[in-house]
């Protein structure tokens, strides 16, 4: 005889089959089990804080703003280092290189990818040599690039160094092709076939238009390349001593000592691999660098302390500077409340799975922030954090 089920019974077999049924939708739907991921972050960065730790006498403000961008950043690994008017070097750093209570921790040493912040470097080498006369913010950029043929676009003979430091060379990455520096799985024209430059069409007339361009601090890199007789990766690991700091210039491969990133594809994007999606070595004067944030403040303090014009230097142009990226500089955008406030100058980036952030104030602190992560609220949660940043430097100043 079969014996009938009892309804706790059948109740246990239905849920059963629920969870069967659950499990196979989440793992033959790749989209969805990383939109569940991405749901369930929030307990994940509860556990990387564990890993959180500060050196001695660092303001408690370093570790609060860790917390917040873990979560709100989604990054499982950050870090954060202040560099006080003083010389004093502070920083914390939080998360897990592996399995979260299961891996090494996340040290003052490890790397992160510093993204578009790389252009302070780029800017800080061009920058030097107009200082030292060798060329002009007026001059043309195919009177520095040799073996460009007469462009169709004749406005890219009026383009000078300036307009590319300024972003208002008249490129633009929103158009329909959208950035040449970062189309996936292919090989931009810069800096690799410089002659494509000439087939180029300018979206606006140089010097009328605000439109920020990584191919423009690509052209700047080979101006500093052409200058210095050198390749830009060599230059600037000689020039700046990055292997004193342990900086280096990414590849298309993982580095052994870098961060754990979050990048989850929630629609088809087709970047796949986030370390082979662009072409790094090509975005080396504009995304491709990567350190620590202790190294970072290090080379940025260095930079600020130069002659004007440095990467602080901003031109005549009208804009608001209490709102932030209203104006720009040749490296920064600067940014102060009210005429009796702090001033400060901003430079952040994102790459895949990354994100970068450097504020200067002008007292001559230095702020660097890593994470391994992306918000999901976009710019608009990392100009939060560039207010939460502004506010505890008042506080700090005060």
């Amino acid at each position: 005889m079969h014996r009938e089920l009892k309804l706790s019974e059948l109740m246990i077999v239905l849920f059963l089959f629920f969870l069967a049924g659950v499990g196979v939708y989440y793992y033959v739907n790749t989209l969805e089990r990383n939109k569940l991921r991405l749901q369930l972050y929030p307990i994940q960065a509860q556990i990387e804080q564990y890993a959180l730790q500060c050196n001695e006498n660092s303001p408690t403000w370093l570790a609060q703003l860790l917390k917040q961008t873990t979560l709100s950043h989604r990054a499982p690994n950050t870090q954060v280092a202040y560099l006080s008017p003083q010389g004093q070097l502070f920083h914390c750093q939080s998360g897990y290189l592996g399995l979260p209570l299961l891996s090494i921790k996340v040290n003052e040493n490890t790397r992160f990818r510093y993204a578009s912040v790389a252009k302070l470097w780029t800017s800080d080498a061009v920058l030097d040599l107009i200082k030292q006369n060798r060329i002009q913010l007026d001059t043309p950029i195919l009177k520095l690039l040799p073996n460009i043929p007469k462009p169709e676009d004749v406005r890219i003979e009026q383009v000078t160094v300036g307009d590319l430091l300024l972003h208002r060379a008249g490129f633009n990455r929103t158009g329909l092709m959208g950035d040449e520096m970062f189309r996936s799985g292919q090989t931009p024209f810069c800096p690799s076939s410089l002659q494509r430059l000439a087939q180029t069409q300018l979206s606006f007339d140089p010097n009328t238009t605000y439109s920020y361009s990584n191919l423009g601090y690509c052209l700047l890199g080979e101006v500093v390349a052409a200058q210095t007789q050198t390749s830009f990766q060599s230059g600037i690991e000689k020039k700046y001593a990055l292997a004193e700091n342990g900086i280096q210039f990414l590849d298309n491969q993982r580095k052994e000592d870098e961060a754990k990133y979050l990048y989850v594809e929630t629609s088809l994007t087709g970047y796949g691999n986030i370390y082979t999606a662009f072409d790094f070595p090509a975005l080396a004067s504009s995304a491709g660098l990567s350190g620590s944030a202790s190294a970072l403040a290090l080379q940025v303090a260095k930079m600020i302390q130069k002659p004007q014009p440095n990467i602080l230097s901003q031109p005549k142009l009208a804009c608001d500077i209490t709102k932030l990226r209203d104006c720009y500089g040749y490296a920064m955008f600067p940014y102060q409340q009210d005429a009796n406030s702090l001033k400060v100058y901003f430079r952040d980036g994102t790459l895949l799975g990354a994100s970068s952030l450097v504020v200067v104030d002008d007292k001559g602190g230095v702020v660097t922030l890593l994470a391994s992560g992306q918000a999901a609220l976009g710019q608009q949660q990392y100009d939060k954090t560039k207010m939460l940043i502004y506010q505890n430097l008042r506080q700090q100043y005060q």
